[in-house]
């Protein structure tokens, strides 16, 4: 019997362990991860040094990262972990992506609540979208005239109107402390604070309940230096920290011009502010001198323009020097040849030219006026004309000269033109003749006439009307532009209106001549 021992191996026992073994995986590299594997892990983690670097938000012991950096020189979102709002990260995070479908779905909401007078909803979508959009100016502007303008006139209480203009004042407070970098905020705040609390149909009464209103100026305290409460002073402060806000280099995305001419025109509103209230004399005088204060900061601005020159608005007068001296210069270089040149081309003139330009333009015919005009286009000279004509040795001198001439002339006529859009020259000779004592006397003497008038005391009404157009006529002589001025005019003819109905209820006659008859329209 032949016994097989256990020991010995099977012929095929070493091929089936060789099979065996070679289905088996290969062995497993660190942590059990295939080598691509932890390449990548690898590259990932050193990439996220940079990264780390890069987006790092600022905080109280570093300015961030690049990113971070850039955010908050550009404005364009919260760089800094203080201004960040947990609430308004977290809903943006649950939007999962559809952050923009939420926000027009709120906005439609919004609009809704507004049309059907839900004012507690309204409040909330409100609530919402600026944590959805803190960054975004529109979503602030927009809805914080929604408050002062379109809902608060909806109630029929002048404190309930009152109360809804000054949550539009403080829903734009929140949106400036997320946005410290945006000068529209504070500009729109000092609008509100101005034009809506002090010149609304109920400006009484508001600017008495803004005087009044504890709670909004122990929360305005951190941003104020004058002690007065007055609504257009505090809408000045607004209008200037807006400023200084762009001066540091802060992006000015609306109209320079008009952005700027802001403080001075709520510094001339709270003058007129103060002797609607009846208030005169030395505290009339420093009003009037703010706003002069204010003017003379304006008219030396930088200002940018869409031809890409700066410009300052009081250089005006300047330039227009500057321009007539050159035309000196240009005379000495050249002389005789404007001159020259002019009797040239008028020599050239028809006869039926010369006859019409010899007709005095109030009585010239319309074929006459036709025949003048083409004439005067005609021999029309500059020194373009004259420059082009002059001797080769003195042509490159001519030329230099006529350029300085031209800029000079064209900064003018660019200047003329913004000046014209904010009415400076009426507010600068308004702001230079309301300090002097004519002026004065005219504002208190045109107020008693009023307060009178309405008090049915007539014969004091008439004398003060009388002593205040007497006055007037002494403002009106020393200040040729208020005396052109069609919005003055208009504002004398109302108030000589309400002399004659005086006159009329006295059956007295109106005076002739009138001493401001030259201002009626």
């Amino acid at each position: 019997m032949t016994t097989t021992s256990l020991s010995s191996e099977s012929p095929r026992g070493p091929a089936v362990r060789s099979e065996a073994e070679g289905r088996r995986k290969p062995p497993a590299s660190w942590l059990g991860l295939r080598p691509g594997t932890l390449l990548a892990l690898v590259g990932i983690a050193v990439l996220l040094v940079p990264l780390s670097a890069l987006s790092q938000p600022a905080d109280s012991a570093s300015k961030g990262g690049k990113l971070a950096k850039l955010r908050e020189a550009y404005g364009l979102s919260q760089a800094n972990l203080g201004e960040v709002d947990p609430a308004s990260e977290s809903m943006r995070l649950a939007t999962l992506g559809l952050k923009n479908v939420a926000v027009t779905l709120l906005w439609d909401r919004a609009n809704h609540y507004k049309k059907v007078e839900d004012w507690t909803n309204l409040s909330a979508v409100l609530e919402q979208m600026t944590k959805l959009q803190p960054n975004f100016y529109s979503v602030w502007d927009f809805q914080a005239h929604n408050l002062s303008y379109n809902i608060s006139v909806e109630f029929d209480d002048y404190h309930d109107r009152y109360a809804w203009v000054m949550k539009g004042i403080e829903f734009l407070r929140q949106g400036i402390a997320y946005n410290l970098r945006e000068p529209r905020l504070l500009g729109r705040m000092g609008w509100f604070l101005g034009q809506k609390v002090g010149r609304s149909d109920e400006k009484k009464q508001y600017r008495r309940l803004f005087k009044a209103d504890d709670d909004f100026h122990e929360r305005d305290r951190p941003g104020r230096t004058l002690p007065e409460r007055d609504n257009f002073l505090v809408a000045r402060e607004k209008y200037v920290a807006g400023q200084q806000i762009a001066d540091s280099g802060a992006p000015l995305k609306t109209t320079a011009l008009i952005f700027h001419s802001e403080p001075m025109m709520t510094a001339i509103n709270y003058a007129k502010a103060l002797e609607e209230d009846g208030t005169f004399g030395v505290a009339a005088r420093d009003g009037w001198r703010l706003a002069g204060d204010e003017m003379r900061r304006f008219s030396v601005r930088e200002i940018p323009t869409t031809w890409d020159v700066p410009i300052r608005l009081g250089m005006r007068e300047a330039e227009l020097a500057r321009a007539e001296r050159l035309a000196g210069e240009l005379e000495q270089l050249l002389p005789g040849r404007f001159k020259a040149l002019e009797e040239l081309k008028k020599s050239e003139l028809t006869a039926e030219q010369k006859a019409a330009l010899d007709v005095p333009p109030m009585e010239r015919t319309e074929p006459q006026f036709l025949e003048a005009f083409k004439a005067m286009q005609a021999s029309r000279v500059d020194w373009t004309m004259v420059v082009k004509e002059a001797p080769a040795d003195l042509r490159v001198r001519a030329k230099e000269l006529l350029r300085q001439l031209n800029e000079a002339q064209e900064t003018a006529e660019i200047i003329d033109r913004y000046r014209s859009i904010v009415n400076f020259d009426v507010w600068r000779a308004t702001c230079e003749a309301e300090i002097t004592e004519p002026a004065l006397k005219a504002r208190e003497a045109t107020w008693r006439a009023e307060e009178d008038f309405q008090n049915a005391k007539l014969q004091p009404a008439k004398l003060a009307y009388e002593e205040a157009f007497a006055a007037w006529r002494e403002v009106f002589d020393a200040s040729p532009v208020l005396q052109a001025d069609d919005i003055t005019k208009q504002d004398i003819t109302e108030v000589v209106g309400r002399y004659r109905k005086v006159l009329e209820q006295l059956d007295e006659p109106f005076p002739s001549p009138f001493v401001l008859q030259d201002m009626l329209k």
